[in-house]
């Protein structure tokens, strides 16, 4: 039988940058079981990999901007070449949209994220395929961009590796038995694990592994979205920002030689590899054609679905089961993930090592329990 400490199921994000501030903070007894072959193969290999920190949510806030530093300035000792192009980020807004944005910029303002409202006429200025699109305003965010999502989930991995942490892949959990008060025993593939902690890190499957546990089920919706890519554009510019429309959910960024766009499409669907939906392209080109009319002769060579799993009022889930002992939720960050992966972590490590004082009420699991 196989003895650990702690248990990571899923080395997406949530998981690698859990196990990887565990490590950092002493804790080197560590098991992370991956049920793929590779890591990053659902929602983290497969997201727009946009760094964002001018969000609605105060405490969203907080972890976007501590994750953002951390990726603008890796330790010393970080194993893997990470490439982050600061290209900065324009969100576009109109109507009660503007004035919604307008309220995030301020939210941000007092965390100490640099934004500036922009007129109209500044973002077109700056994206000048934006010129016959209508908004009443724009938040430019210059220290936001795109990153290597691949790069920065091997980065993890590796420096929890090179810690003494061990990582198992091709290994799907089939049971999980709670014994006692000394933790669990998990069935993967033919292994058996004894492990004092689980912490449930799976993404879309979170619910899944709760219920093999006798943890509580909690209110994740996995949900199926879709990128498009389009081919060399001669006028797209690779030092564009990413542009986001969030009053009508659309936006588009530089993607090699052309964009990456989206739709912003939401539909809930069983955990699994979600099938790419044609209907989606349509309803792009729908919102380019009212919204962003300069993209209108945009073709589309390449498409994809991932997941983004989200709680049911939109924060994250970070935190002790409140009904079983012993297991740990990272959970629902859903469209936040990368931005937010090094603070999600360091969260998570420090409520694991510190103890539940610790555990913010704003993620808490037992928010959705009283």
């Amino acid at each position: 039988m196989i003895s650990c400490d702690y248990i990571i199921i899923g080395a997406g994000f949530a998981g690698a940058s859990t196990a990887y501030h565990l490590t950092r903070r002493g804790m080197t007894d560590i098991l992370l079981l991956e049920q793929e072959a590779i890591p990053g193969f659902h929602s983290s290999g497969r997201n727009a990999a946009m760094i964002r920190q001018c969000v609605s949510d105060p405490a969203l806030t907080e972890l976007a901007r501590d994750g953002a530093a951390f990726l603008s300035n890796f330790p010393s000792d970080w194993p893997v070449p990470v490439q982050f192009k600061r290209n900065g980020s324009l969100l576009l807004g109109s109507g009660e949209g503007w004035e919604k944005l307008k309220r995030d910029a301020e939210t941000g303002r007092r965390l100490a994220i640099g934004v500036e409202l922009w007129t109209p006429e500044q973002a077109k200025r700056h994206v000048p395929v934006l010129e016959e699109a209508e908004f009443n305003g724009a938040v430019w965010c210059a220290t936001d961009g795109i990153i290597d999502i691949h790069a920065l989930l091997s980065g993890y991995l590796k420096a929890a590796a090179d810690r003494g942490a061990r990582i198992r892949y091709g290994l799907t959990v089939s049971a999980i038995q709670p014994v006692g008060s000394d933790g669990f025993e998990v069935t993967a593939g033919n292994d058996i694990i004894r492990a004092r902690t689980v912490i449930n890190a799976t993404g879309a499957w979170v619910n899944t592994i709760a219920r093999m546990a006798g943890a509580a089920e909690l209110p994740l919706h996995p949900c199926r979205r879709h990128l498009f890519v389009s081919p060399p554009l001669s006028w797209a510019d690779a030092g564009w920002p990413f542009v986001w429309d969030v009053s009508h959910d659309i936006y588009f960024r530089p993607e090699g030689q052309g964009l990456l766009l989206c739709a912003c499409d939401q539909v809930e669907l069983s955990p699994g590899d979600p099938p790419v939906d044609g209907s989606v392209q349509e309803l792009l080109a729908e919102k380019i054609q009212r919204y962003i009319p300069g993209l209108c002769s945009v073709a589309i060579s390449k498409r994809w679905a991932g997941f983004r799993t989200l709680s049911g009022d939109g924060r994250f889930v970070i935190g002790w089961d409140p009904k079983i002992k012993n297991f740990f939720w990272v959970a629902g960050l859903g469209g936040h993930g990368v931005t937010t992966s090094a603070a999600v972590g360091a969260l998570a490590a420090d409520i694991l090592v510190g103890g539940r004082e610790k555990e913010p009420e704003a993620f808490s699991p037992k928010r959705f329990s009283t």
